[in-house]
């Protein structure tokens, strides 16, 4: 067989050739002027725009539930990337920070470039800021009295004993009694609010209070979750018998706490609730170095 018999049609192969490339013809046709004869749809994007609001309530809530209280000038890097700050912002601060500033407001972080006014509204009800250390200063009288008034002495409310609370104006023995037993339940107090919590004080005057005292949050005694009992759990104020049991057998469950907002994995302690106790918590006691 030649080469040209490859190329040698019949009549009927010739007529299945040209009925096949007439029909490709139409196909190509038929897919290059269908755009014509469809209906444009429009997407409905209305549902989408519907669930922005609601993802962003979410991000808010999400955002809220993450903070915890805290002293900006004690605070950890690892804190203030559990806040929302990176590592840049961080060490802006850092290096603010090591001029020797420290932060008694909102106004003195703002001051800070790496904090912005947006950060700051979103944690300021959870900044605690030591009070400033007034300078005892004696007031000059006339020389005929030969006595030197001093100004009041201001007494930290974490370490002072009985005998230091009865000294302040508008605090006797019973007020005095009321606040150290309080203090030891609690560990310490963070917040002049929490006086409100002690029975007893409904008349004391917190305002003349606040000028003669301070409250140094360093003294505060935590309770470490990882090792506390039951008792222990329990005798804190604000921690009752369900949430107590519940700790503990969520420690037996999963092993020890990681971090301290892993406590709010456990369903009984809500976004409130670890806002309060998180400044009494802590992971693991601090080693003596010999």
């Amino acid at each position: 067989m030649s080469f040209k018999d490859y190329f040698q049609f019949n009549k009927k192969e010739r007529n299945g050739i040209l009925l096949l490339s007439f029909i490709l013809l139409l196909t190509i046709i038929y897919y290059n002027i269908m755009y014509l004869f469809t209906d444009k749809q429009k997407t409905d994007f209305s549902e989408f725009d519907n669930l922005i609001p609601e993802t962003e309530d979410v991000i808010k809530k999400q955002q809220t539930d993450s903070l915890f209280v805290f002293n900006p000038n004690t605070l950890s890097d690892k804190g203030w990337i559990m806040l929302g700050l990176s590592e840049k912002q961080i060490s802006i601060f850092r290096n603010y920070q090591s001029s020797g500033i420290i932060f008694y407001s909102s106004e003195d972080l703002s001051k800070c470039y790496a904090i912005s006014d947006d950060f700051i509204n979103r944690v300021a009800d959870f900044i605690i800021f030591p009070q400033r250390k007034e300078k005892k200063e004696k007031v000059k009288i006339k020389k005929s009295d030969e006595k030197s008034a001093e100004q009041l002495q201001i007494i930290d409310l974490n370490s002072a004993d009985s005998i230091l609370l009865i000294s302040i104006n508008g605090v006797g023995p019973f007020y005095s009694k009321q606040i150290l037993e309080y203090r030891e339940k609690l560990g310490g107090f963070i917040s002049y609010t929490q006086f409100s919590e002690i029975w007893g004080l409904e008349k004391l005057d917190i305002k003349n209070f606040k000028n003669q005292t301070k409250i140094d949050t360093t003294f505060i005694k935590k309770i470490n979750i990882n090792s506390a009992t039951f008792d222990q759990l329990y005798s804190h104020p604000y921690i009752n018998y369900n949430q107590s049991k519940a700790i503990i057998n969520y420690r037996l469950q999963h092993g020890q706490f990681i971090d301290i907002k892993d406590i709010q994995n456990i369903v009984l302690i809500d976004s409130d609730l670890f806002r309060k106790i998180a400044p009494y918590l802590k992971l693991y006691d601090s080693r003596k170095i010999r």
